[in-house]
């Protein structure tokens, strides 16, 4: 800490007695206790931070059909119905055969699903503070202002915010779980090791080619066979559940399919068609917006990762595969691929910073300069390019407007037993019901090919900026020709109900 202060402050009296009660406070740091007891002061911190902004963001009805259809898959499981989800089509397990949300579905008996999701993301991507703080000073012997540097560094990363913020993604969970399997690698722990590499293979199908990359890593460290081992364990989930579990929920198809399209329509295909067409998967690779998530995610570290490039064994083909596969980004992007580089940058900066610091006879310091450094550049990128960035004034979320309050007044008029299609913003909280589908305002409607009025309700938003004259048209008509009738009416929100004869 003396040496940050250092950094920013002459030479003074004031900065020397300064120095010297920051240097009786690290003393007493230093100590077993508070060592034992900062990474989860600092994680609980985060949590309530990352907590309060997603949740602000489903107060405020800015969640929607991503977030839906995973609300949906779980409550489906837990009223014991088969998780197919209406809103995509398929199981709940079939995207990433992602079968954490089995155990999720049982506490989400007890809790509501939506904040369920969200607050568990929010504590794991948290919780990432608690290993990186053990590694940096169990593992390194950093000093505690290094290691304080690199958690506040870790909380500050633009990606992890965007991550928090982008809806629901499973692999998130993942994240701690891929920092805490490196450090019981560390100190040998196996069978600790294996639970989290589990744990973290769990969360999604295609993270076994991280943990590929991370056996790798562990063989690069001298730790051969158990690098070999848990490679092996890596390949053999990837291709059992991409290629066949997956598979078998989709009834034989690839599921990423339309993802690398442009390459084949299988796995074999597809590899094929990237072995032979080498120039088109470069041209995606290094393609702009991959070079602005690259920036988002070293810049914040000052690049020093780039000091220790082993670290970047377990993002390589996963980090690969995301960054050719075309995938919609949606508001903050596509946060989601980058887990891994979430995960393991921060170690590599740790472990960059070991290698330029100083030996004393217990800890490793840092020259000062380097670490304001770190905290300057993470702070910087926050701010340019966080979701949650001061600039957005996240400060005023969960506040609910007059039309916030029409959706959700039309959502309670709605039976739960019935089918029901609404406008994406809706969608969340109409998910605890077996049959729910998107009503997308921007494509007409014709009478003769109207599979989203095989429902009992239809809910729309009169002031969609997406309708068209032509889709409005057409929309009244096929709800005339098809029984259905205007029956509830809040503010710009109407409420279109099946008319039965009875």
């Amino acid at each position: 800490m003396t040496s940050i202060i250092s950094a920013f402050a002459p030479e003074s009296d004031v900065r020397r007695s300064l120095n010297h009660r920051v240097l009786r406070w690290q003393a007493r740091l230093e100590g077993a206790g508070p060592d034992g007891a900062i990474p989860w002061i600092i994680a609980t911190v985060l949590f309530v931070g990352f907590a309060g902004l997603a949740l602000a963001r489903w107060r405020s009805l800015e969640l929607g059909a991503e977030f839906a259809a995973w609300t949906q898959g779980i409550w489906l499981l837990t009223e014991g119905e088969e998780p197919l989800v209406s809103i995509t089509q398929r199981s709940v397990f079939e995207g990433q055969f992602s079968i954490i949300m089995w155990p999720i579905a049982q506490i989400a008996r007890f809790v509501p699903a939506g904040p369920l999701l969200l607050v568990l993301q929010s504590a794991a991507l948290a919780l990432g503070v608690v290993p990186l703080w053990r590694i940096a000073r169990s593992i390194l012997e950093l000093g505690v202002e290094t290691a304080l540097t690199i958690s506040i560094a870790y909380g500050f990363q633009p990606q992890l915010h965007n991550l928090n913020l982008a809806e629901f993604h499973p692999e998130a969970l993942a994240l701690p779980a891929l920092m805490w399997a490196y450090l019981f690698s560390q100190r040998e722990q196996w069978v600790r090791f294996g639970l989290a590499v589990a744990f973290a293979l769990t969360t999604r199908s295609d993270l076994g080619l991280v943990v590929i990359g991370l056996g790798t890593l562990l063989a690069v460290d001298g730790k051969q066979r158990a690098g070999r081992l848990t490679a092996a364990g890596g390949a053999l989930w990837a291709v059992l559940a991409l290629l066949v579990f997956q598979a078998d929920l989709a009834g034989g198809e690839f599921v990423y399919a339309d993802a690398f399209e442009d390459y084949g329509d299988g796995p074999v295909s597809v590899l094929w068609g990237m072995l032979t067409n080498p120039g088109q998967v470069l041209g995606d690779f290094v393609a702009e917006e991959n070079f602005g998530r690259l920036i988002l995610l070293f810049a914040p570290w000052l690049f020093l990762p780039v000091l220790r490039l082993r670290f970047q064994l377990p993002l390589v083909l996963f980090g690969a595969f995301g960054f050719v596969a075309a995938i919609p980004p949606g508001r903050f992007g596509t946060p989601q691929q980058d887990v891994a580089a979430l995960a393991f940058l921060p170690i590599a900066a740790s472990f960059a910073l070991w290698t330029v610091g100083r030996r004393s006879v217990q800890r490793v310091f840092v020259n000062g300069r380097l670490l304001a450094g770190v905290l300057f550049a993470s702070v910087a990128f926050f701010l340019f390019a966080a979701g949650s960035s001061l600039y957005n004034e996240p400060w005023t979320w969960g506040a609910r407007s007059t039309n916030d309050a029409d959706v959700l007044a039309a959502i309670d008029s709605v039976d739960p037993s019935l089918s029901v299609a609404a406008f994406e913003r809706a969608l969340p909280g109409l998910a605890e019901r077996v049959e729910l589908r998107e009503f997308d305002a921007s494509q007409p409607v014709f009478y003769t090919r109207n599979p989203v009025f095989d429902v009992d309700v239809v809910i729309i938003d009169e002031d969609d900026e997406q309708w068209s004259e032509l889709g409005r048209t057409t929309f009244e008509q096929a709800a005339a020709g098809l029984g259905f009738r205007a029956t509830d009416q809040f503010g710009s929100i109407r409420v279109y109900r099946l008319e039965t004869d009875s």
